[in-house]
């Protein structure tokens, strides 16, 4: 639509009208229109209106237009405007003349603006095709003249601010020195090619070793080609060793020695393992034939013949917009909440890591799961990389302290009763004697109305007291507690005393019947903090209750604490005393004025004395317990038993050696076990041409350099459901890499691992269990989700079981483009 009918839609409802002239409109309320304000003896003020951009006579026809009863005229040398009116509309006049007096919107406004770092002819060519209705030029002394409109010109020095910035440099790295062991060639002839391909790594020679020191990328590329140099030729022999897991190592000894009679085989049954001494070429051969014979039984097989290849993207991590990943960090020492409560040691380090890296990581979340010992980190993987390392270092087993206390409570009581007791009752009986009748009949006469009267003889108790009584009660406790560095230890030790309680009755009130419970004995709360030094910080609380007494049926309960801390060292003893509870009472009997007599009068007296003294005694002797080392700890249980291994199996009479697998066009090559792959050429590596075949790997005992290997066989990978998860052994080849390279993982753990997973950002496939408590896998290295440039990424391996328990390790690799 028009402006005009869109300025009717929208004022008409509202009862306003509107002027236009040119561009400018202006609003006004009906009723000026129709009936305008005027009053009836108004007060008249003149007033002198400047205009400072549009000229006085277009000012003044505006406002003689709008205040007809003004007496409005124009000073042409001043550009003003003199106005004779009411002080409401001199008011007016000035609200218009201000929203009339501005300057063209679509005028062109100029400006320079100074470049300091970028190029200014740069500048402009990248700002010209982005506004064509701007003028742009480059002016002296790198400024840049800019004529446009308002509009546009607040966007195009907002572009020339963020490209005149200046590049940040790179973070520093720190050069790296690493000391890489020549098996064949000679050292000091490694080191001069080194130092002719890579002249930025410093290379010396130590023995048998060269040195190679600078950047981290360079010196993984430098050790790449170490390991394609030092090689043997192709008819000298070395030893390989082949561990086997699934045959019987006797049987693939007598097949090798068959199908190459010039090969050296030795065979050690107690490992499963063959040593063969051959060249190059019979070497491929054999781990060749070794991979496709030492298979788990039921394994499924390739096109080729061979196991299967697993293949990435089982297990993904979930990734957001914007590079937000999300990643679940388990904790190794933190202990699980009490009552479904929240781990207390999880949350102290999710606060801690969100406020130390609150200023280099704001995008980072960390959350908490109830009644768990996992953290959920969500941010971008630079934000997970900084939690992650920072989360390692604060996830720290604490010690445990076990704590040997021992509780005396001594009781003395003394009682004395010695002296003459009488009875205070000394008593006689008085009867009136039954009158005699005299001879001649009849009743004798009265005494005054009584007759004769007679009493028994006086009675009295007078007991002599020699007792003299003395006993003592020895009560000792001897409890033995372990706790955690930082974490209350509780011992309790005594009886509870229950007694029904009834209230109400009354009128209007129920009863109620109410059983509480009183506690008495000695109660004793430990809290053992480990310092460096095996400085121990020991905060004590000890409590003792006795039953003092019955008080109209409820127990009058009689209660001795105290609470210190105390700093000591470990197998030093703290001793508590000194909570004494002593009573004394005194009573005495005498005969009256007899025992008051001088020097005789002890003889008519008696005295009891009683006196009861009771003293606590603790003391606290902590020992830390040290992981692997003899620790002063009573003995357990005794461990279940280890299975005995049923034996390998063998294979067939007659075998013949598997033929080599054909690679077709196309796959994915499956890397031995005994052989590690060498890393890609890059335009920027040098390679070494070997004397072997072209299709022939470099040896895994050549090829060291590029193979990470964590721990060794164990002798057994027995563990219950709820045993620890553990990871005995771990290789992955090769640790220098680029997107797509092919790799292999094999690892060994505790037969109660459920899951093992091999993760870093953007990726994570799971392990294909091979035997109990045995792993591997082959599949194509992904570097798409990680940040373009980035060298080196730790990969996470982690175990996990049906319990929830979980441990990891860290397998650093190299990135080359």
């Amino acid at each position: 639509m028009t402006i005009d009918q869109a300025l009717t839609a929208v004022l008409k409802p509202l009862g306003y009208t509107y002027e236009r002239d040119g561009n400018i409109v202006v609003v006004l309320e009906r009723s000026r229109v129709t009936k305008p304000n005027v009053s009836p003896t108004p007060t008249l003020m003149p007033t002198v209106l400047n205009a400072t951009i549009i000229s006085a006579d277009r000012a003044t026809a505006i406002l003689q237009q709008l205040y007809p009863h003004a007496h409005i005229r124009v000073d042409h040398s001043a550009n003003a405007i003199i106005a004779v009116a009411t002080p409401e509309e001199i008011q007016g006049m000035r609200t218009v003349l201000q929203g009339v007096d501005i300057k063209n919107p679509g005028s062109l406004t100029v400006e320079a603006v100074q470049v300091h770092i970028a190029n200014p002819t740069d500048v402009v060519t990248k700002l010209k095709p982005l506004y064509p209705n701007a003028r742009i030029a480059v002016g002296p002394n790198k400024a840049i003249l800019i004529a446009a409109t308002p509009r546009d010109m607040a966007p195009i020095k907002s572009i020339i601010t963020s490209i005149d910035t200046s590049t940040a440099s790179p973070a520093p790295t720190s050069a790296s020195a690493e000391a890489v062991k020549i098996m064949q060639a000679q050292p000091r002839d490694v080191a001069r090619a080194i130092a002719h391909e890579f002249p930025t790594v410093r290379t010396s020679v130590a023995g048998a070793s060269v040195i190679l020191a600078g950047s981290p990328d360079d010196v993984s590329k430098a050790k790449a080609l170490i390991a394609l140099i030092d090689q043997p030729t192709a008819s000298a022999k070395y030893i390989q060793v082949y561990r086997l897991r699934f045959i019987d190592a006797k049987s693939v000894g007598d097949l090798i020695h068959r199908s190459f009679p010039d090969v050296q085989v030795t065979v050690d049954p107690d490992l499963n393992a063959l040593s063969v001494k051959a060249n190059a070429s019979d070497q491929q051969r054999i781990s060749d034939a070794i991979t496709q014979l030492d298979v788990a039984p039921g394994a499924g097989a390739n096109p080729a013949g061979g196991p299967a290849i697993q293949q990435p993207g089982s297990v993904t991590s979930a990734a957001g917009p914007g590079g937000t990943n999300v990643e679940v960090v388990s904790l190794k020492a933190a202990a699980p909440g009490v009552n479904g409560a929240p781990s207390t040691s999880a949350s102290d380090i999710a606060t801690t890591v969100i406020q130390a890296l609150q200023s280099s990581a704001p995008d980072l979340h960390i959350t908490v799961p109830p009644n768990s010992t996992q953290m959920v980190l969500t941010g971008s993987p630079y934000s997970i990389k900084l939690a992650r390392d920072m989360i390692n270092q604060l996830d720290v087993a604490q010690k445990l302290v076990v704590l040997d206390t021992e509780i005396l409570e001594v009781d003395e009581t003394v009682a004395k009763n010695l002296g003459l007791q009488v009875s205070p009752i000394v008593s006689s009986v008085y009867t009136e004697v039954t009158p005699v009748a005299p001879p001649s009949g009849g009743t004798p006469p009265p005494l005054q109305g009584f007759q004769t009267f007679g009493r028994t003889a006086v009675s009295f108790t007078a007991t002599l007291n020699l007792l003299i009584q003395r006993g003592s009660a020895r009560i000792l406790a001897d409890p033995r507690i372990t706790t955690i560095s930082g974490r209350t230890a509780t011992i309790r030790a005594g009886d509870n005393i229950s007694i029904l309680t009834t209230t109400g009755g009354g009128v209007g009130t129920p009863i109620t019947s109410q059983l509480q419970t009183f506690q008495t004995g000695v109660s004793l709360d430990i809290t053992p903090v480990i310092n460096a030094g095996n400085f121990i910080t020991v905060t004590l609380h000890p409590s003792v209750n006795s039953l003092a007494g019955i008080n109209n049926g409820i127990p009058q309960i009689s209660t001795r604490e105290t609470q210190t801390t105390v700093a000591m060292q470990e197998d030093q003893t703290l001793i508590i005393g000194g909570l004494i509870q002593d009573s004394t009472s005194r009573s005495e009997t005498r005969i009256p004025v007899l025992g008051d007599l001088p020097l005789v009068g002890r003889l008519f007296r008696n005295q009891s004395v009683n006196r009861t003294r009771n003293e606590l005694i603790i003391t606290v002797t902590p020992h830390i317990v040290y992981p692997g080392g003899v620790n002063n700890i009573l003995p357990g249980p005794p461990l279940p038993s280890i299975p005995t291994a049923a034996p390998l199996p063998t294979l067939p009479p007659g075998t013949r050696l598997p033929t080599p697998w054909p690679s077709p066009p196309g796959s994915i090559p499956v890397i031995p076990q005994s052989q590690a792959s060498s890393p890609p050429a890059s335009p920027n590596t040098a390679m070494a041409v070997s004397p072997m075949t072209a299709s022939a790997s470099p040896p895994a005992a050549f090829a060291l350099a590029n193979v990470f290997t964590f721990g060794k066989p164990p002798a057994s990978t027995y563990a219950g459901p709820n045993d620890p998860v553990l990871i005995f052994y771990a290789r992955f080849a090769p640790t220098v890499l680029k997107n797509g390279d092919p790799v292999q993982i094999t690892a060994i753990t505790t037969i109660n691992v459920s899951t093992l997973t091999i993760s870093y950002p953007g990726f994570a496939t799971q392990l294909a269990q091979s035997g109990p408590g045995q792993w591997q896998t082959t599949y194509n290295f992904n570097s798409s989700a990680l940040p373009v440039g980035q060298n080196r990424v730790n990969l996470t391996l982690t175990a996990s079981s049906l319990a929830g328990q979980s441990a990891t390790i860290q397998i650093p690799v190299s990135i080359v483009p």
